[in-house]
């Protein structure tokens, strides 16, 4: 069966065609800044990978929304709120379509490509999103659970969109760029050290909260990881060896995960139709 995966992100849209659990074909394109640029961008890129033997769309887009209604909420790095894309989509192409945070898609699409059904995730980009999946499946809580980005790591920290001393005022590339007054592709390495120590902080709370054995990272900023990883693992080391019953691993994620975990939602809302005999994609 073939369905369309989309995972938008702050600087660019990746979408890719899905069959039977392969993906066959994607595509990349600039998200945009304004809200017609960032529509006009989503349907043209759907656009060239649909077919007539496509069967849903599902779309990762960032946070907070109502995602079953489709309605964006105040997304700190879209200005899409009030936009109800599920609807926009479906009227444009006439097809189920799912959507579901960005984050949660890259971390679901992690889960089935390292079998681990349990997995807590973070996407260090143009925000930080955070995606955690229990059993297999996103958990949501009421709506929005896993928007880790917006957890507060220093209650007197940075200000931005997302509060004071927040993860993402903390290790998105907007942060970095208000901490360091540099690119992140200009960093030194005593600051990529520093960063990985404060990350490290972050993400061992999220080891005393979840106990996930396994923490994913996605994000362009990834790219940088072997820059940041040494400092990253000894601060995690040192908040966590009060106890030897948490045991930790960080891995880059692949980048077409987004997309995987994305197009895994359109296939479950097809086969929870019934109405077709279709493959199990894991």
């Amino acid at each position: 069966m073939e369905v369309i995966g989309v995972d938008i992100g702050g600087t660019n849209i990746k979408a890719g065609l899905v069959y039977n659990g392969k993906l066959v074909k994607s595509k990349i394109a600039p998200t945009g800044k304004k809200k017609k640029d960032i529509l006009a961008n989503l349907k043209k890129i759907i656009s060239e990978l649909i077919s007539s033997k496509t069967l849903a769309i599902g779309i990762g887009c960032p946070g907070p929304a109502n995602y079953n209604h489709g309605i964006i909420g105040n997304a700190p790095n879209l200005p899409l709120k009030g936009v109800n894309l599920k609807r926009t989509i479906q009227r444009k192409f006439n097809l189920p379509v799912v959507i579901n945070n960005d984050a949660q898609c890259f971390v679901l699409g992690e889960s089935i490509r390292l079998n681990k059904p349990n997995l807590v995730g973070l996407t260090l980009g143009t925000g930080v999103g955070g995606g955690i999946v229990f059993g297999g499946k996103i958990y949501s809580g009421s709506g929005n659970a896993g928007e880790l980005g917006y957890t507060t790591l220093k209650f007197d920290g940075p200000k931005d969109k997302t509060g004071s001393g927040t993860m993402e005022g903390y290790f998105s590339a907007k942060g970095i760029i208000r901490r360091y007054k540099k690119e992140p592709t200009q960093l030194s390495m005593p600051q990529w050290k520093d960063y990985g120590r404060r990350l490290g902080i972050g993400i061992s709370n999220l080891v005393w909260t979840f106990d996930p054995g396994t923490i994913v990272l996605g994000g362009g900023i990834t790219k940088a990881y072997p820059k940041f990883k040494p400092s990253l693992l000894r601060e995690i080391k040192k908040i966590t060896r009060k106890t030897k019953l948490f045991k930790v691993k960080v891995v880059v994620g692949r980048t077409d995960s987004g997309i995987m975990g994305s197009a895994h939602l359109a296939y479950e809302s097809v086969k929870s139709l019934g109405k077709l005999e279709v493959v199990d994609i894991n």
